[in-house]
């Protein structure tokens, strides 16, 4: 009796697999997948999560529509934006050099860029936030020669006694390093996801570098997130960050580079802009923090990710035209006001740190960056409250100690004398109100030592332990009697 139906569903079984086989060719054939399939992570990070990929893989065809149908651009001069002072630092004027885009091109570039920020549902995805959302946290790209100064970036923010939690991205699954992902970055209230986890396989575009900052944010579950590149220290706890002005009533909060902004002017037309916008700072920004809401600034987020994904060649060169830095610094702000969203620049200038060689040529090695909050707050000339430094980007050299040791950064350049990379001890302690750099190096040599068979940037450094210890003893032992243990 049950040998005839066996027989069928042994049939069914069988002719399943060929079915599913012919069904996604066909699909293939007509493209019907090209939307549909997602990188199954074997990396072992934290999967994706459903609702943030379901969002992603909505607004990635749209985006994806939106591709630009212009070649290349190919920058014949360079802005020169060094030296110039802005007349007024709360007005930005159009910088007086232009790409030369052909008129036909800056038309195709609006129709592409409309597609985006003119679709129906456009205007509706701030809606989505808390659905989509929660919670307060840091987010950080890492991977590679970037995992050691993240990791000591976190280890500075927790000696400010911050319990946020730290979400790391790495661009993808060769990235991943299980120990540290499993281990180390747990016991420091941080967690590794994949950023290729969340891409189409068949994903058309290259994602790398200064793009994958934008996903990092989009992809994060925290609806409130203060981004820090890797090679950035917070100096103060950011939590209260979250909880006064002006991030609760803008947002958005960015901080300036040394030089003016250089946008071809011809930006705002591609944007759909009827003229220069007025409310826009005059230095351009330093993007190696950010502050921002979903809440509030998820289509800004949506935007920026359009103009990074397609920087290289168009936008990276249209909103820099080549000046130092060139890449995602500038599309965050630009995308808050084509929309018209709100946003604070901290005013403060921001500080720099570094050496002098022998022939008093200064090297510039670490960025500060300035308090939001006691910036907004209305001047008193009277008082002798200072804005705190809240930030310190040490962007050149990274604080990797392979690579330090590796290219002799600890020594003075053509020299065997110690080098204190963010200057003496006096200039570095009037600016921070401490030594910095001497706490950094506690925990670069602790790093060193444990983590010498466990980081692979870290594996075949010679003698990377004792040689970390030998730079902290003679560069920082007349302050300090003891190595840290």
């Amino acid at each position: 009796m049950l040998a005839r139906p066996t027989r069928i569903l042994a049939i069914i079984l069988a002719a399943f697999p060929l079915y599913i086989t012919v069904t996604l060719l066909q699909r293939f054939r007509n493209g019907g997948l090209r939307h549909y399939i997602f990188t199954i992570s074997t990396s072992e990070a934290n999967p994706p999560a459903p609702q943030i990929l379901a969002f992603w893989e909505t607004w990635a065809k749209v985006i994806d529509a939106g591709r630009p149908k212009v070649p290349i651009i190919e920058l014949k001069e360079v802005a020169q934006p060094a030296g110039i002072e802005p007349k007024n630092e709360r007005e930005r004027t159009p910088f007086n050099f232009s790409i030369g885009i052909p008129e036909k091109d800056i038309e195709l570039l609006r129709q592409s860029h409309e597609i985006l920020i003119g679709h129906a549902n456009f205007s509706r995805v701030n809606e989505q936030a808390t659905r989509l959302f929660s919670g307060t946290g840091i987010v950080t790209v890492a991977g590679g020669s970037y995992f050691a100064p993240a990791i000591l970036s976190i280890r500075m923010l927790r000696k400010t006694n911050s319990t946020l939690p730290v979400q790391v991205f790495l661009r993808n699954k060769s990235e991943y390093e299980k120990k540290i992902c499993q281990e180390v970055l747990p016991a420091l209230n941080a967690e590794c996801f994949v950023i290729q986890d969340h891409l189409r396989k068949d994903n058309p575009v290259k994602v790398e570098h200064y793009q994958l900052k934008v996903l990092a944010i989009l992809f994060s579950s925290y609806e409130s997130v203060l981004y820090l590149d890797s090679d950035c220290m917070a100096l103060l706890d950011p939590k209260e960050l979250f909880d006064s002005e002006p991030f609760l009533s803008t947002g958005l909060v960015s901080w300036p580079d040394y030089w003016i902004a250089t946008e071809d002017p011809v930006f705002y037309k591609i944007a759909g802009l009827l003229s220069f916008p007025k409310r826009m700072p005059a230095r351009s920004s330093e993007a190696g923090q950010l502050l921002i809401s979903k809440q509030t600034h998820l289509t800004t987020l949506l935007l920026a990710a359009y103009y990074n994904i397609y920087g290289p060649g168009i936008y990276y060169p249209i909103l820099s035209q080549g000046a130092a830095g060139e890449g995602d610094k500038e599309t965050f702000l630009a995308a808050a006001v084509v929309l018209e969203n709100p946003d604070y620049r901290v005013r403060h200038r921001l500080g720099t740190l570094g050496y002098h060689e022998a022939d008093r040529k200064f090297h510039g090695t670490a960025m500060v960056q300035y308090h939001p909050t006691d910036d907004y707050a209305p001047r008193d000339p009277t008082s002798l409250k200072q804005t705190r430094p809240l930030f310190l980007h040490a962007n050149s050299p990274k604080m990797n100690i392979a690579h330090l040791l590796a290219e002799d950064k600890v020594f003075y350049p053509a020299t065997e004398d110690r080098l204190r990379l963010w200057g003496p001890k006096e200039s570095v302690t009037k600016m921070i109100g401490y030594d910095i750099e001497e706490t950094a190096w506690t925990e670069i040599v602790d790093m060193a030592c444990k983590l010498d068979d466990t980081l692979r940037d870290f594996r075949g450094a010679w003698q990377i332990c004792e040689r970390a210890k030998q730079h902290y003893r003679e560069t920082f032992q007349s302050d300090t009697l003891a190595l840290p243990t």
